[in-house]
């Protein structure tokens, strides 16, 4: 009955294609930096340099640091006025505002919960976060409160294969990444659907449902099928990010712009 279980779970992989969507090139930008973050809905530019954040307005540049954290392991901009930096060596995150003030204290879950090692951080609605840790759960907690509002069951029980290697979310719901597919929950921690994906390295929510990678191509899954993306980009991609309509492209030392076309 198990073994049924998992198999009507991944058959929802979507391999009929339907017409690609277009993508149409904007522009570029130079950047210097250790890591490129991404671009808000605002347009605003966050990078990160000799371990600090800077996000760059059309008008000011905007600094934030904690090197007694250690090193940057994340940063998510989903909410630009709410941007966590997750820094996985100290179990550790900070919530900075649109100015880069801090908006928390140090949230460190190894003292304030009883997850010693905290693998991925991403956002959610009012003051929450999600997390997953190493109790192989999702956690939603409210850092305000140092508490947590609930957790999901261990992922294993929906697939004892399934080993995450991203996170992210919506204001909504929230994709666990595998490299055997992905699962998706609600914002109250209720398991909704799960997806056959191989060889996927990154996922964007996107409209309906999400974009992902396979082997350096895009594919935007709509919860009813899997439209290529046309993306005439040719290089090396050492981050690619995706806001709203937008994909940006990072090689290191420029920015690249295209804009999805419906």
């Amino acid at each position: 009955m198990k073994k049924l279980f998992f198999l009507l779970l991944f058959l929802l992989s979507f391999s009929v294609m339907a017409q690609e969507l277009k993508t149409e090139f904007k522009g570029k930008l130079m950047l210097e930096a250790d890591s490129f973050v991404g671009i808000d809905e605002f347009n605003n530019l966050y990078y990160i340099s000799d371990n600090v954040l800077y996000k760059k307005t059309d008008k000011k540049v905007f600094s934030y640091s904690n090197p007694k954290l250690g090193s940057i392991h994340k940063v998510n901009i989903q909410n630009p006025f709410k941007i966590i930096l997750f820094y996985a060596d100290f179990n550790a995150a900070m919530l900075v505002d649109n100015n880069l003030n801090e908006l928390s204290e140090v949230l460190n879950f190894t003292k304030e919960t009883k997850f010693n090692n905290v693998s991925f951080v991403t956002g959610s609605s009012q003051n929450n976060i999600w997390l997953y840790a190493d109790d192989n759960k999702l956690h939603l907690y409210d850092y305000k409160r140092n508490t947590e509002l609930l957790q999901t069951l261990a992922l294993t029980f929906y697939n004892p294969q399934f080993k995450p290697i991203d996170l992210v979310s919506s204001f909504k719901n929230v994709w666990v990444l595998a490299d055997i597919g992905v699962f998706e929950f609600n914002e109250y921690g209720v398991f909704i659907r799960g997806y056959s994906l191989k060889d996927t390295s990154r996922i964007f929510p996107f409209q309906k449902g999400f974009i992902y990678e396979t082997n350096g191509e895009l594919y935007y899954n709509d919860l009813t099928q899997v439209i290529p993306l046309e993306f005439n980009y040719e290089g090396a991609s050492e981050t690619i990010y995706i806001n709203s309509s937008k994909i940006y492209v990072y090689n290191g030392k420029e920015v690249y712009e295209f804009q999805i076309k419906s």
